[in-house]
């Protein structure tokens, strides 16, 4: 008898704590998802766009019955609001979304700079990390306060528009724009972009627009030409400074000497004329250290005995052996 009272208790127990977690899980999903509907109109708020209950649904793939109960709870809760054909967001709901937003942004700044997770898994794991109550991660200066994007953590946003708009314009040709964003997603295309090393802050000279893509001349020396689907996902705003004009005027008259790092021949002297944005975190602070900046000289040393990888360099009489994979993130200027 005992024996089965303890037995009962024990399965009433279990079935409270199963009963209980569900709830919990169900309750963090609801969250979450509200959360997500959030950013959404949020983001098409600023792109002056309507949404209706379709194109909610399009985006949160929640059945109709579910996202109907969502919607009301969170019309009670004085989140968003009804506009004839229009779900818009209350100030509220505006100002929760923003808090989320900028945590997405905190928590990628934090994954690009002091972890060395892919660029195009960051965006994912930001996502699911955002609704992470017990996650904080605070920005200490200016710089720190742009996500590896180029968006803005906290502050008012600067306005910009995308690459591929420029292409509509052929007077856009011979102008100097300065990258602002650049969209995480498809990953494919943000892959892409990374891997011809385009990232916020650089500064891109546009040489020529034809029928189906665009060739511009990069703060780095390097010509790119982009097709019309990847311009898009990248924005940009006019630069008039005369500094920056000068600057592109060197680089143009010096560009059959610019090139990459590990493609210097040995003893052959360069000087480093930039860093690529894709050297993170504690790689790029013990570069900088050893003074791997611009205008620095360098010279290769000697290779691997087994190859070329790594290869030894010397900058302000320190010798430093250096992947390949590194030295084609460093940008020179052949002296010899």
């Amino acid at each position: 008898m005992i024996t089965w009272i303890i037995i009962s208790i024990f399965t009433l127990i279990t079935g409270m704590i199963i009963i209980i977690n569900i709830k919990n899980r169900n309750s963090r999903i609801k969250k979450e998802q509200k959360e997500d509907i959030m950013k959404f109109l949020y983001k098409k708020s600023k792109e002056n766009q309507k949404v209706n209950f379709e194109s909610l649904q399009l985006f949160s793939k929640i059945k109709t019955n579910k996202l109907t109960k969502i919607l009301e709870e969170m019309l009670k809760e004085r989140k968003i609001k009804y506009d004839e054909d229009n779900i818009k967001l209350t100030l509220d709901g505006e100002k929760e979304a923003k808090e989320i937003i900028q945590k997405h942004r905190r928590i990628e700044k934090y994954l690009f700079e002091e972890t060395s997770i892919d660029f195009e898994e960051i965006h994912d794991v930001a996502e699911k990390q955002e609704h992470n109550e017990e996650i904080k991660i605070n920005t200490k200066n200016t710089y720190e306060c742009i996500d590896p994007h180029g968006d803005i953590i906290t502050g008012q946003e600067t306005s910009s528009y995308p690459l591929l708009k420029i292409i509509k314009d052929i007077k856009n040709i011979e102008q100097i724009y300065k990258i602002t964003h650049i969209e995480d997603e498809p990953k494919e295309i943000y892959k892409k972009i990374v891997c011809l090393d385009l990232s916020p802050f650089d500064y891109i000279k546009i040489k020529n627009i034809s029928s189906n893509s665009i060739t511009l001349l990069t703060d780095k020396g390097k010509i790119i030409e982009l097709d019309y689907i990847t311009a898009g996902n990248i924005f940009v705003n006019k630069e008039e400074n005369e500094e920056i004009t000068k600057m592109f005027e060197e680089i143009e008259k010096n560009i059959t000497r610019i090139t990459t790092l590990n493609e210097l021949k040995l003893k052959e002297k360069g000087k480093i004329i930039a860093l690529s944005f894709y050297i993170r975190g504690e790689e790029r602070r013990r570069l900088m250290e050893l003074g791997f900046i611009k205008g620095s000289l360098i010279e290769p040393i000697y290779n691997n005995m087994l190859g070329k990888d790594p290869r030894v360099y010397k900058i302000k009489n320190t010798m430093i052996a250096l992947r390949e994979e590194q030295a084609r993130k460093i940008y020179v200027i052949r002296l010899n």
